[in-house]
């Protein structure tokens, strides 16, 4: 009786633990919270009559890139700015980005913020969204700025007309 006794125990015992393998336990799924949408940014209108207000285009031959570089930015009396780019190579044409955000002018050097890239809304905290440059001249029909870093380049820009777009 011993042994079958054990039997029954060891099987009773084989059980259990088999049943305790298959039962299902309910799963504990953790959400985070949902992180608030980031704030939109507040653009600082220009000083009334700032020469810089208008549409702008340039062209350029950076270091480093094979083509004509064309910049054209359309800087808002609200303090808005829209920065649309293409690169010309031989006959072709690349079309680059297509930015908005902020623009300020203070003590000499332009700043510009996108807010959005490419229609995306853009980590505000990355530094690439970030670009100052040192103003050397603002004419009615011409700009004359350099990036404000070790050995920048000048880039000078031509005062386009209302709604004037990139040649395509």
């Amino acid at each position: 009786m011993s042994s079958v006794y054990l039997r029954s125990a060891g099987i009773a015992c084989a059980v259990l633990i088999l049943a305790g393998c298959a039962t299902k336990k309910p799963a504990t799924i953790t959400e985070a919270p949902p992180s608030a949408p980031p704030k939109p940014v507040a653009c600082v209108p220009a000083k009334s009559g700032d020469p810089m207000i208008g549409t702008w285009f340039s062209s350029s031959r950076p270091r480093d890139v094979s083509g004509e570089f064309q910049a054209l930015t359309v800087l808002s009396a609200d303090g808005t700015m829209a920065y649309e780019t293409q690169l010309k190579i031989g006959r072709k044409t690349r079309p680059a980005l297509r930015e908005t955000g902020c623009w300020t002018v203070a003590e000499g050097v332009y700043t510009m913020q996108t807010t959005k890239s490419n229609g995306e809304s853009v980590d505000m905290q990355d530094p690439i969204y970030l670009n100052r440059y040192r103003v050397e001249r603002v004419e009615h029909a011409k700009l004359t700025l350099r990036e404000m870093r070790t050995g920048g380049q000048v880039l000078t820009a031509r005062r386009m007309p209302a709604g004037y777009r990139l040649p395509y």
